[in-house]
C-alpha cells in the first residue's frame, strides 16, 4: 500500500510541474501572438500565465521562466509607454514622447528588469546570455530616459528613482548616471541620498572640485554645518586652487563674520579671475564695513586707526567692479554710498570745531565727497530707475548742494 502510495504521489507530482512548464511555454505561445497581431489580449493572457509560472516552486527558479517573465513585462511596460504617448495632446513629436513618459508607470519595467536580473543569476549554463544582456540594456535605456523626461518635467522624484534603477541595471559604473544620482536627489531635496551619492563621486575623484562644493551644500541644506565645513576642508587640501571651493570657503567666513580669513580669500580669487566685478564688490564691501564698525544694534562704533586706509582700499575695489562692469548697480550704489557717507562724516566732524579756517576748510572736504557721489549715484539711478535708497541718498546731496531742481525733480520721484 505504502510503495502504491509513493507512486501516486509522484505521478502527482509530475503531472504539476508539467503543467506549470506548460504555463510557461503558453506565455511564450501568447507573447509570440502578440508580436505579430499586437492584440493586448494576448500580452494579457500571457501575463497571467507566467505570473504563475513565476510564482510556481517548480518553475520560478527557471531561467527560462525569469527570460520569458522579462520579455512579458517589458512588452507591457512599452506598451503603456505607447499608449500614454498617443494619449499625449501635444503636437510636437520630442514634447509628445516627453508626455508620455511622464505619465506611464515604471512599475512593469522595474518589474521586467528584476526578472532579467534573477534570471542572469540562474543561467549556469549561459542558455540565454543574450536575451538577458539584450533585455537589461533595454531596460537600463528606458530608465535613463524616463529619468530624464520626468526632471525636465520637475518630477524629481520619480526622476530619482528611474536614475536609481538605471544606475543599479548598468552594475553602478556610469559616472553620468551617478552624477544624475546626486544632482536629482538634491534637486527632490533628499539630502541624505544627495550625500550618498556626491560622496561616491568624490571617492571616484569624479568632478573635482565641483563635487565638494556639491557635497558640501548638501550638507549644509541638511542643516549639517560641521559636515559641511569638513568637507570643505577636505576640498580645499585636495584642490587648494579650486576658485569654486575657494569662493565656497569665503562665503563661509563672510557668513561667519570671519574678515581677514574672506579678505586672503578674496585676494587670491581675484588673482585667479581678476575680470570678475562680483569679487571686487565683496571685498570693497568687507573693506568698507571694517572702515565703518557698527555693533550688533547698528549703532555706529569709533572708526578704527587705519580708516582712511580701508576706505581707499574700498573705494579702489568699487571702481575697479564699475571699471570692468560700467552698469553695476550695486557697485555704483555702494561707491556713491561710501562717497556720500564720507561727506556725513567729515561734516559731522566739522559741527565740532570752533575755528571758523579749519571749519570751513572741513566743509569744502565734505562739499568734494558729495560732488563725488552725485554723478555715481545718479548713474546707479539710471541702471534702477526705482531704487528708492538711492532717490533718499540722491534727496540728501541736492539738499546739503542747495541743487533746488534736482531736488524737487527727485522729491516729485519719491511720491511715484
Amino acid at each position: 500500500m505504502k510503495r502504491i502510495g509513493v507512486l501516486a504521489l509522484a505521478s502527482i507530482f509530475a503531472v504539476n510541474a508539467n503543467a506549470q512548464s506548460a504555463k510557461v511555454v503558453t506565455a511564450y505561445r501568447y507573447m509570440q501572438d502578440f508580436n505579430s497581431s499586437k492584440d493586448v489580449e494576448s500580452l494579457n493572457k500571457a501575463k497571467e500565465a507566467i505570473d504563475l509560472a513565476s510564482e510556481h516552486p517548480d518553475t520560478k527558479d527557471n531561467a527560462k521562466t525569469q527570460v520569458y517573465r522579462g520579455q512579458v513585462y517589458m512588452a507591457i511596460f512599452e506598451n503603456n509607454l505607447r499608449l500614454a504617448t498617443e494619449k499625449s495632446t501635444e503636437t510636437d513629436p520630442n514634447k509628445k514622447q516627453a508626455a508620455g513618459y511622464q505619465a506611464v508607470s515604471a512599475n512593469e519595467l522595474t518589474s521586467a528588469y528584476q526578472a532579467y536580473a534573477k534570471a542572469k543569476t540562474l543561467d549556469a549554463k549561459g542558455n540565454y546570455t543574450g536575451e538577458i544582456a539584450n533585455g537589461i540594456a533595454k531596460s537600463a535605456a528606458y530608465f535613463s530616459n524616463k529619468g530624464s523626461y520626468d526632471y525636465n518635467g520637475k518630477k524629481f522624484a520619480d526622476a530619482l528613482t528611474s536614475f536609481e534603477m538605471a544606475y543599479t541595471v548598468g552594475e553602478m559604473k556610469d559616472t553620468n548616471l551617478l552624477y544624475n544620482c546626486a544632482v536629482t536627489a538634491e534637486r527632490a531635496s533628499n539630502f541624505d541620498k544627495a550625500k550618498t551619492y556626491y560622496q561616491k563621486m568624490v571617492d571616484n575623484k569624479q568632478g573635482k572640485g565641483n563635487t565638494y562644493s556639491s557635497l558640501m551644500n548638501a550638507y549644509l541644506m541638511s542643516k549639517d554645518t560641521t559636515g559641511g565645513m569638513d568637507v570643505l576642508k577636505k576640498g580645499r587640501a585636495a584642490y587648494p586652487n579650486d576658485i569654486n571651493l575657494l569662493i565656497s570657503e569665503t562665503n563661509y567666513y563672510l557668513k561667519t563674520n570671519q574678515s581677514t580669513a574672506a579678505l586672503t580669500n578674496l585676494t587670491q580669487a581675484i588673482a585667479a579671475k581678476p575680470a570678475d566685478a562680483n569679487l571686487y564688490l565683496v571685498r570693497g564691501n568687507i573693506y568698507d564695513n571694517l572702515a565703518n564698525p557698527k555693533d550688533a544694534t547698528g549703532k555706529e562704533l569709533d572708526k578704527p586707526k587705519n580708516y582712511t586706509e580701508l576706505i581707499a582700499s574700498a573705494e579702489a575695489d568699487y571702481k575697479k567692479a564699475v571699471e570692468i562692469k560700467a552698469d553695476y548697480f550695486d557697485a555704483l550704489y555702494n561707491l556713491g554710498a561710501l562717497y556720500n557717507n564720507q561727506g556725513v562724516a567729515i561734516s559731522k566732524m566739522a559741527d565740532k570745531i570752533t575755528d571758523q579756517k579749519k571749519y570751513d576748510a572741513e566743509l569744502a572736504k565734505a562739499a568734494t565727497a558729495f560732488n563725488n557721489a552725485m554723478p555715481v549715484l545718479e548713474k546707479a539711478l539710471e541702471v534702477n530707475p526705482t531704487d528708492k535708497n538711492t532717490m533718499y541718498a540722491l534727496k540728501q546731496i541736492y539738499s546739503r548742494t542747495q541743487q533746488l531742481d534736482k531736488l524737487k525733480a527727485i522729491n516729485e520721484k519719491l511720491k511715484n
